[in-house]
């Protein structure tokens, strides 16, 4: 018979990627159609697609793109699911790209090859909104022009002894001085105003939110409802950067508040443990429920509590730090700010946790979301994490099938990985960099936890794509971490294609001794001969000046 509990645990996965595909199927659409109008042969080579992109309220760093192809008379379709009745989007074409206001329905855009770059707009729009989307384009060609765009450095010095009030009034006439020169000029229509307007106001939220953060002050409650209006059914670019400015914000408050205590009640806890705590026994589950109904233990009991969360604390630790988060920020916001919270923190997780444990934490986190549209928002980007499940899945048991020694096993196409618990950091680091003799080399020391690790890792791709397989070896040291199979399911997901070194905490000591980095983000090239020829090069976001160094040593 098999496993009940692992039948359980499959059942719940299925059941967990399939909510969010059943909140697809109810979602309204557009559908963006269009053509390009004397498309040429040359130009057809160098863009044969065009991209619409839209943004999710809870990840403003990712943009949601679909690509669909140009036909030979230059015309293309492409449907976008709509989550909120009013969307911000992004249509672009090669170097051309614009915004539009989409909502239910067709909308067509029409752009003339032989003037893409000799008019100040050279967008046709018709359908849904396309008088407004027409008196956008307009408004951008003159914003472009206008003299005085809000300066954010000066800006800052202006406001830095103002109050928070007084603050974002100020910012918020900066931002919205251009829109009010253009309605001197032309009659807005009432819906380009509350767009525009919709921006400007939360591009001034994010401003006093990043203010508060700098400062570690407490932004002023008579701003909530001009920073965070309620019902606001209207989603742009801006909008999606306040709010995560917002969660930033609150959690670096939050985070300070719970590391000078536990901050989460006796009740919940208890909860938490009965029902995600391994090997219970019948007196454990008792003394729990007893706990959960009293809501309250002397200090002495803690230890029973201890004794439970130690036996899988990674499990337990991240779910109690995310309960103890929504019931601080709970006795501090409303409830529209604690549901955004509640799915921000989940989704700002997702990128760092493996399909197992992002799994659970939705499973925990997900019901607690109750507004539509976060919901859908949440599902949606819960979707693109696992949507590579089965293909990460072989790959860790291809990895784990290995042992625990590998030499450059591929795992996934083009990913290779290199380790051996029982050998030094350094005889590991050698190894790799033998392998690769006769190329230059350009390490990267990353940690899979931290965006910005995970971002260089992406960003590398690009280097290695910029050289031939023949020249050029990337080689990806990623910090190690609880979760063994963090940096493995990452490359896989991700397709980071080159070596990757897996080393356990007393290996990678002994390993960066060579490379000397002066942070946890680090990078270093080394010669075709195997010589060091730059500590701390510049990283691969910073493209340019990395080829520089590179290419000194081809």
């Amino acid at each position: 018979m098999k496993n009940p509990c692992r039948l359980y645990c499959n059942l719940l996965l299925i059941v967990c990627c399939a909510l969010p595909l059943a909140g697809y199927a109810q979602r309204d659409s557009v559908i963006v159609t269009g053509r390009i109008r004397h498309l040429s042969a040359q130009l057809y080579r160098e863009a044969s697609s065009v991209q619409i992109s839209r943004n999710n309220i809870l990840q403003s760093s990712r943009e949601l793109a679909r690509q669909a192809p140009l036909n030979v008379d230059g015309s293309f379709r492409v449907s976008m699911p709509l989550i909120y009745p009013q969307e911000e989007m992004y249509f672009t074409y090669g170097r051309i790209s614009t915004a539009f206001l989409a909502s239910a329905g067709t909308l067509s855009i029409e752009l003339d090859a032989d003037s893409l770059f000799t008019v100040a707009v050279p967008f046709q729009f018709g359908g849904v909104n396309a008088q407004v989307n027409q008196q956008f384009a307009r408004y951008k060609a003159f914003e472009a022009t206008y003299p005085n765009k809000p300066d954010a450095r000066k800006l800052s010095d202006r406001v830095s002894s103002m109050s928070d009030p007084s603050t974002y009034r100020v910012v918020y006439g900066e931002y919205l001085a251009p829109l009010q020169a253009f309605s001197a000029k032309e009659q807005p229509f009432p819906l380009l105003t509350r767009w525009v307007g919709s921006a400007d106001r939360y591009n001034a939220a994010a401003f006093v939110y990043d203010k508060a953060a700098y400062q570690n002050d407490e932004i002023d409650k008579s701003l909530a409802d001009s920073l965070r209006p309620s019902n606001d059914q209207l989603l742009t670019g801006a909008r999606a950067l306040a709010m995560n400015r917002f969660g930033n914000y609150v959690t670096q408050r939050v985070s300070a508040q719970v590391s000078r205590s536990n901050g989460i009640s006796v009740r919940a806890l208890s909860l938490l443990l009965e029902r995600y705590g391994k090997n219970l026994t019948a007196d454990e589950r008792l003394r729990l429920n007893d706990y959960a109904i009293k809501n309250s233990a002397r200090p002495a009991e803690l230890r029973f509590f201890d004794g439970i969360v130690r036996r899988n604390p990674d499990t337990l630790q991240r779910l109690v730090t995310y309960e103890t988060m929504i019931q601080r920020s709970r006795q501090q916001y409303d409830s529209l700010s604690v549901n955004y919270l509640a799915a921000y923190w989940l989704a700002n997780s997702l990128p760092a946790l493996t399909l197992n444990y992002a799994r659970l934490l939705y499973s925990y986190a997900r019901p607690q979301v109750k507004e539509t549209e976060l919901a859908e928002s949440l599902d949606e980007l819960y979707s693109l994490e696992v949507k590579d499940s089965t293909r990460i899945r072989a790959a860790i048991e291809t990895l784990r099938k290995a042992g625990p020694q590998a030499s450059s096993l591929e795992i996934s196409p083009g990913v290779f990985i290199t380790r051996n618990d029982l050998t030094s950091g350094s005889s590991l680091f050698n190894q790799v960099i033998n392998a690769n003799r006769g190329k230059v080399i350009y390490v990267l020391l990353a940690s899979p936890s931290d965006e910005a690790g995970r971002q260089a890792a992406l960003d590398a791709q690009r280097l290695r794509n910029a050289y031939s397989p023949r020249d050029f070896a990337l080689i990806y040291v990623p910090m190690p971490g609880n979760d063994k199979a963090l940096w493995p399911e990452l490359a896989t997901r991700y397709n980071l294609s080159g070596d990757h070194l897996l080393l356990t905490d007393s290996q990678l000591y002994d390993a960066v001794e060579r490379m000397r980095p002066d942070g946890d983000l680090s990078a270093m090239v080394i010669s075709r001969t195997g010589k060091i020829e730059k500590r701390n090069a510049p990283l691969p976001a910073d493209f340019d000046e990395a080829r520089k160094v590179i290419n000194k040593s081809l």
